[in-house]
Order: C-alpha cells, then structure tokens, then sequence
C-alpha cells in the first residue's frame, strides 16, 4: 500500500493544488490516511508506521497552512528508511535477512555475512536518496519534485540493487 502510494502522492498533491486550496487538499489526504490507517492498525506498528505520517503531515499543513509540509512529506519518509538501514548495519540485525527468512530462503553464513556488509552501502545510498529529495524539495521547478518523488527515487535504488547485484556475484566468486 505504502508503494502505491509514494507514487501517487506527488501527482494528487500537484493536481489537487490546482483545483482546490492547500486545506482542503490537506483534509482529503488526512482522510485517505485515516482510511489506510483503520485498515492496517491491528496489523502492528510497522503497519501503520507511513499512514501516521500522511496523518501527522496533513493535519500539520491544515493547522500551519503550509505547502512545503506536504512537499516535505517524501524526504521525511525517506529519512525514516534511512535510520533504518543505519540501525539495521550498526545493530548488525540486517532487515534483509529477515525477509530471506520469513520467505525460507537458505544462505550461507559467507552470503549472510556480504549481506550484513551491503547494509551499509544501501544506508549510503539512503543518504543519497535523501540529497536529492532535499534538492528537489528546494527546487523551484515543481516538476522536478512531482517526478522524482513518485518514480525518480525508484530509479536510484534500482541502479543502486544492480551495482550491487553485480559487486556481489564478483565477491562471491572470490
């Protein structure tokens, strides 16, 4: 849900601004968050992690009436994945292990240790991820931010998993 979402973020906020004011587009995404919310509360809290921050976000910029609240709603989003692939490198708890386990995938302990280690250079890429949302943030070309906000990241990360992918088959090789 939280994909379908990063993607069709930029675009509603961008085409709603043009037909409706900043509180009234601010009220429909609190109450699309809401609705997101209801749906996933019992299902823990990483479930309702993104639609407490669409709620928090919108009713901050309904309250202050403020456009770069919402505007700053994806590099908030992407800070918060940020600290969680350094906390996952530095608490040596690798997220991406977690979910080979839960799909019951076998790894051997020299693939889990690569893993552990490739951790960090997503945490860099995070980094990234987060300069050029700042760019675009501040930009005051709204198109650069509508793009990269819904697909463009999607992009970096892309290129980032397969200079990986292929960093790995030539460690593992070794």
């Amino acid at each position: 849900m939280h994909i379908l979402f990063s993607l069709l973020y930029a675009p509603f906020v961008f085409l709603s601004l043009r037909y409706f004011n900043l509180k009234v587009v601010s009220i429909i995404i609190f109450i699309i968050s809401l609705g997101w919310f209801l749906l996933v509360f019992k299902k823990g809290f990483k479930e309702i992690l993104f639609p407490s921050f669409y709620l928090g976000v919108s009713f901050c910029a309904f309250v202050f009436n403020d456009f770069i609240l919402l505007k700053s709603l994806p590099l908030i989003l992407s800070i918060l994945v940020s600290l969680y692939f350094f906390y996952s490198y530095f608490t040596k708890n690798s997220f991406i292990l977690h979910l080979l386990n839960k799909l019951k995938k076998e790894i051997d302990e020299e693939e889990k240790n690569y893993i552990q280690k490739a951790t960090l250079f997503w945490a860099l890429v995070s980094i990234v991820n987060i300069a050029l949302h700042l760019f675009v943030l501040y930009n005051d070309n709204i198109n650069y931010w509508i793009i990269y906000t819904s697909i463009g990241w999607y992009f970096v990360f892309g290129v980032a998993f397969v200079i990986q992918m292929i960093h790995k088959k030539i460690y593992l090789k070794k």
